[in-house]
């Protein structure tokens, strides 16, 4: 009995182990998908608000977040540009938006709110203009 545990332990794993090994294409498709722009979508509305609010702290977290989901986006056109697929003008968007998300926590920690507000602008312009090239219908 205790062979038979062990046996169906092994095999609960591998197939498991098989599963990630399957998925692991589907997750990179998902990488850019409508849940994260959503994501970014709010983010930036929470990060507008927080800093007209002067909520330095709040803001601070939502820059910080559009830089990690900027990140994921840059890497999704990344590899868009090296599948030979011309995407170089989202690359510099994107790039563009983790400048602007690194400013905006320099501005904040600074508790300097006008030019905080002034680049979460441009930070928004950045995004519109990707979308006017780049965004499904």
């Amino acid at each position: 009995m205790r062979n038979l545990a062990v046996a169906t332990r092994f095999l609960v794993l591998l197939l498991g182990a098989n599963l990630l090994v399957v998925s692991a294409p589907f997750a990179e498709e998902a990488e850019m998908d409508m849940d994260l722009m959503q994501s970014i979508e709010s983010t930036n509305d929470n990060l507008s608000s927080n800093i007209s609010l002067e909520n330095a702290e709040s803001a601070i977290a939502d820059a910080q977040t559009l830089n990690e989901l900027f990140a994921v986006v840059a890497e999704h056109y990344k590899k868009e540009t090296a599948a030979g697929k011309d995407v170089a003008e989202a690359v510099d968007l994107t790039t563009k938006s983790i400048k602007f998300s690194d400013e905006i926590i320099t501005f904040l920690k600074q508790e300097d709110f006008e030019s905080a507000a002034n680049t979460a602008t441009d930070l928004a312009r950045t995004c519109k203009t990707c979308h006017n090239f780049y965004k499904e219908d």
